[in-house]
């Protein structure tokens, strides 16, 4: 899927902004990071804190989130400003010369703590990381000072990501949720009515990292799992529009259409597929197989979820997995991951679809 991308580091405190502010502040007594949907991060307005607050008018400066998460990772201001240091002299901060605040340094501090468990888990390399930030507009001797600092000092003091406990369910619900739909827009509630909840460290960790937000992980079936986080924003309420696929292990396209149909209107069909490589600016020689898929009744599941509902889903295939930074290897066929998002996926102005 496209993703957008930024000349500057400084795009990693941008990023984390949006996916801390207006976050509940609890975090040390659940063992999960602040909320966030990692496709919604990048386009939607951070949306009000869901939990009650003492006053209306509360300011930016009350929200602790950004500290609430850090010292849930066992990540301190005397770290955090070190990390920050680093990052001013090397490009990822505000400019040559300009020392950021303590507020700037904790949002970098955030992206770099999903760094670091990213690592820890096998789903990005520091050779993929270093390779990232170049493309990025750093240098190399600048993403390699950053990438030694994380990997010798701050990533060792980064407490693992703590999983909430899996919820006591009650199986059995419709195949249907109250809109028809089965899967992709469907209300988390109805989700734990119709698939166990398994552990999203065992399960999703390696493959699709270590989120930064509310996790969920669902059993689709014995070698089957679904993996995602549950949006923040509130005209989503708490439905799931993407979702991650992942099989035990390689499965043939048929396999992996019937797994993407199964979470769609009954009246879902594939319509065309186009080949998509990385893009330019990716370190990562990867492609992918996109499949757009049409339901007329998909576009009633969205609407009210979304403003501009389209009568379409589309499903991205991927051969070993897919990061940031696009498609891990190339496209052979056998697929390990599906995304499957809403809305159909078209190739850029240049005629290319990237993955």
């Amino acid at each position: 899927m496209p993703r957008s991308r930024h000349l500057t580091p400084m795009a990693l405190l941008i990023v984390s902004a949006l996916t801390l502010v207006g976050c509940g502040s609890d975090d040390e007594a659940s063992g999960a990071p602040p909320s966030v949907s990692a496709a919604e991060s990048e386009r939607n307005a951070p949306e009000p804190d869901d939990e009650p607050t003492a006053t209306a008018s509360a300011s930016a400066e009350d929200d602790t989130s950004l500290a609430d998460f850090l010292r849930s990772a066992k990540v301190d201001d005397t770290l955090v400003n070190r990390l920050g240091e680093v990052g001013d002299a090397n490009g990822y901060g505000l400019g040559e010369g300009v020392e950021t605040s303590l507020e700037e340094r904790q949002q970098l501090a955030t992206v770099q703590v999903g760094t670091c468990r990213d690592v820890a888990v096998g789903h990005r390399t520091w050779e993929g990381i270093q390779a990232s930030d170049v493309s990025s507009g750093g240098t190399e001797e600048q993403a390699a000072a950053m990438a030694d600092f994380l990997r010798e000092e701050f990533c060792p003091h980064v407490a693992p990501y703590k999983e909430a406990p899996l919820p006591k369910q009650s199986l059995g619900g419709p195949e249907e949720d109250a809109e028809e739909g089965r899967g992709l827009a469907s209300p988390v509630s109805w989700w734990d009515a119709r698939y166990r909840r398994v552990s999203w460290s065992e399960e999703c960790a390696a493959q699709t990292g270590q989120p930064i937000g509310d996790p969920v992980a669902y059993r689709l079936s014995d070698d089957t799992v679904v993996c995602a986080t549950v949006p923040p924003a509130e005209q989503l309420k708490e439905h799931l529009i993407n979702v991650d696929i992942v099989f035990a292990g390689p499965v043939g396209e048929e396999r992996a259409l019937d797994a993407a149909l199964s979470l769609l209107p009954i009246d879902a069909v594939a319509e065309d597929e186009t080949e998509g490589t990385n893009p330019d600016w990716s370190y990562l020689e990867g492609a992918c197989l996109n499949v757009n898929i049409q339901s007329q009744r998909l576009k009633d599941v969205v609407t009210g979820l979304e403003k501009d509902a389209e009568p379409w889903a589309h499903a991205v295939y991927y051969s070993d997995g897919a990061t940031t930074d696009g498609a891990v290897g190339p496209y052979t066929g056998e697929i390990k991951q599906v995304s499957l998002s809403t809305g159909r996926n078209e190739p850029t102005d240049t005629g290319d679809l990237t993955c």
